[in-house]
């Protein structure tokens, strides 16, 4: 966590507090400074100090924070953010700036005091400062106070002051609360002008990976915020007024259940910043399709104060407690758990000051995967590297208890709430169907009624939407309700291939719909006509058609641009096989499993291609070795009844065949069964008729 007590954006204008005070300004000037690797080893290093002041100094080269050039913007970042660069940086401000000119002073670090006085204000650490003896090395807060003045009241110019300086992490004050007076003293030196706090005195800042990839909550909303998020009445100005509103709806529920109030001070109506349309349409599009997020803080400063003052028992609990998190081991085994070890830290009364950063990182880490799979599905670029049903069956199922569990730890008025509801209910319907592709109304009417109640919870979430469509393709078998709930995922992120890549797949392997499958195909190549999902899906066109060179060139044309996707390897082999290219078919499967051991059904494939190649012995322990990889598999059982009727051994061909078929997938209906000629051998037998009766009474008549 970074212990961030005091933000502060201070606007001076001394001698016309009423004009508007506008980033935009041409005769702006900046010194930027943001230092998270610290040359000391004593001094703490920060995690996103650096980021932030980088965020801020984009915001100021841009349009709508002034289009500064490198010669009215001084970046300074870790090793090039001495104190002797950072006073010569201020230097160079207070000499170029001139009356009406506008300054900008932004420093992201530590700040610290070491004795408790009336005179000692505090220092901003820079990267060279030593860790103790600050007046020997660290630059002054009476210093900055002159540089203020000066340029306020002798340049007449308009000054602003960003200083993120009261951070975690063990100093040379901590005992007198060194970070929290550095803080007071910077907010009472210009107590008397407009200023933007953080937090309140008593309260820490709070940054993670949720804010813009590793920012602090506040500077992440602070800019967006300037940018025009925060033009509440959209009159294309935001003012101080309309800045705190904003930080106080994002940062204070964002960083729950940990506390972080922002305060402003000052004429609420003062204009901060123009808001330029295409800019904030921007930032807008890069939020849009972003699944809220919910990561985990760093509470190293405040630990070691806390574990200080407990017995070593609990010093261990807290010890196992962390690991516990790292290792996902999460509610269970009982006892030896995260949750066991939570629930005795929450009881005891010393660790008060974290059971908060506890329980927050708690539920983050609970609900960290399944963010990651949401976030992984999201991306039209995405490959496959791994696609064993049964290795995602494994991987997925613990999800809903998890994400149960951190609505729990979060309660029901944290803003994560109805999303983690959300998300536990959409992985209840996804597992329900992703694995047992067959027709099933019962089961895809549950499945549907699950994602419902996900979007009832989360409106917005368009892989219920892309679920649903899967549901009622396979479960159902309703082709207009699959490319209804497909189009509306498609609605909700333009730019998002897998929904219109799937019902593109179901048209053509399960509905045989193949020419109606085009607009979607087409659809996909346009987003990205090099992305997985764009070979994919051509080539998926082409093996519906049976055109099986054809789909073997573009799976070749796809690894050249994917070359370690196991699934397009995968269907290129079988593309090969299919087109009596067996050798040819051989390699490519021999190298997919290289990639990937795990994937089974490239067994059946492997298996299959031996088994036309004359070698019985290593088609059928291929095919053996894909149903133990995943016993639960329809389509293993039907590839290894195809291997055995290769092989000659119609009986246990028959006995697995009609196993396969009691299971159901999507990849073979009646007019497959009588095509597929890995079965050739077996259909001219009495026992076909029978078996087709069974299982297609309407179909298979004399």
């Amino acid at each position: 966590m970074k212990n961030l007590l005091a933000i502060v954006l201070l606007f001076m204008n001394i001698f016309a507090t009423a004009q508007v005070i506008d980033l935009g300004s041409t005769s702006t000037r900046a010194v930027v400074v943001g230092i998270s690797d610290y040359q000391d080893k004593d001094i703490p290093d920060l995690r996103f100090a650096d980021r932030d002041a980088e965020a801020f100094a984009n915001y100021l080269r841009s349009p709508a924070g002034g289009s500064l050039d490198g010669d009215h913007l001084k970046l300074l970042t870790n090793k090039d953010a001495t104190t002797a660069q950072f006073d010569a940086a201020l230097g160079w401000l207070m000499d170029e700036s001139k009356e009406g000119d506008q300054a900008i002073i932004y420093f992201s670090g530590h700040g610290d005091v070491e004795t408790k006085t009336r005179s000692q204000q505090g220092f901003l650490l820079c990267w060279d400062s030593p860790p103790q003896a600050y007046v020997s090395g660290a630059y002054p807060i009476f210093f900055l106070k002159e540089v203020v003045s000066t340029l306020s009241m002798e340049n007449k110019s308009r000054v602003i002051v960003i200083t993120d300086a009261c951070r975690s992490g063990k100093l040379a004050g901590n005992t007198i609360g060194g970070s929290q007076l550095t803080s007071q003293n910077l907010a009472q030196q210009f107590a008397n002008e407009i200023k933007i706090l953080s937090c309140q005195p008593n309260e820490y800042s709070i940054e993670g990976e949720q804010w813009g990839g590793g920012r602090g909550a506040f500077s992440f909303h602070l800019v967006d915020g300037l940018y025009g998020m925060a033009d509440g009445n959209a009159d294309a100005s935001v003012n101080l007024m309309e800045i705190g509103r904003y930080l106080d709806d994002h940062v204070t529920s964002e960083v729950a259940p940990q506390s972080q109030v922002p305060m402003t001070v000052g004429n609420r109506t003062e204009k901060l910043a123009t808001v330029f349309p295409d800019m904030l349409a921007q930032v807008k599009k890069n939020k849009a399709g972003q699944l809220p997020i919910f990561s985990p803080t760093d509470s190293r400063g405040i630990e070691e104060d806390v574990l200080a003052t407990v017995d070593t028992t609990i010093r261990e609990l807290y010890r196992l407690f962390k690991k516990a998190l790292k290792d996902k081991v999460f509610l269970e085994p009982s006892g030896a758990c995260a949750d066991a070890y939570y629930e005795r830290l929450i009881a005891e009364p010393k660790m008060e000051r974290l059971h908060n950063a506890m329980r927050r990182n708690y539920a983050a880490a609970l609900q960290d995967d399944a963010q990651q799979v949401m976030n992984g599905w999201l991306k039209s670029d995405g490959t496959k590297k791994s696609v064993s049903k049964k290795v995602l069956a494994d991987q997925f199922r613990p999800y809903p208890h998890y994400l149960n569990r951190a609505a729990s730890l979060l309660g029901e008025q944290h803003y994560m709430f109805p999303i983690l509801q959300a998300r536990k209910l959409f992985f209840e319907g996804y597992l329900l169907i992703q694995y047992d592709n067959k027709r099933d109304i019962e089961r895809g009417k549950k499945a549907l009624g699950l994602f419902r109640e996900a979007l009832r919870f989360q409106p917005d979430l368009p892989q219920a939407w892309w679920q649903m469509s899967k549901a009622f393709a396979y479960n159902l078998e309703q082709v207009d309700s699959a490319e209804y709930c497909a189009r509306r995922a498609m609605e909700m992120l333009p730019n998002w291939a897998i929904p219109a890549s799937d019902i593109a797949y179901f048209l053509n392997s399960r509905f045989r719909m193949i020419e109606e499958s085009l607009p979607y195909i087409e659809y996909v190549v346009r987003l990205d006509s090099t992305s997985f999902y764009a070979f994919s899906s051509r080539a998926a066109y082409h093996f519906a058609k049976r055109e099986w060179n054809n789909a073997a060139e573009v799976y070749k044309k796809g690894i050249e641009y994917h070359s370690d996707d196991i699934l397009l390897y995968s269907n290129l082999g079988l593309a090969l096989f299919y087109a009596d290219r067996n050798e040819e078919a051989l390699q490519v499967m021999l190298k997919a499993i290289e990639i990937d051991p795990t994937y089974d059904f490239l067994y059946i494939n492997l298996g299959a291609c031996y088994a036309y190649l004359g070698q019985a012995g290593k088609a059928e322990s291929y095919g053996k070795k894909a149903i133990e990889l995943d016993p639960a598999s329809g389509v293993n059982h039907y590839g290894f009844a195809c291997i055995l009727a290769i092989i000659g051994q119609p009986k246990h061909a028959f006995e697995v065949l009609e196993k396969s078929l009691t299971m159901g997938d999507e990849t073979y209906d009646y007019d497959w069964l009588q095509f597929d000629p890995d079965l050739a051998n077996i259909r001219a037998l009495p026992e076909w008729k029978e078996l087709m009766k069974k299982y297609f009474p309407d179909q298979a008549k004399d």
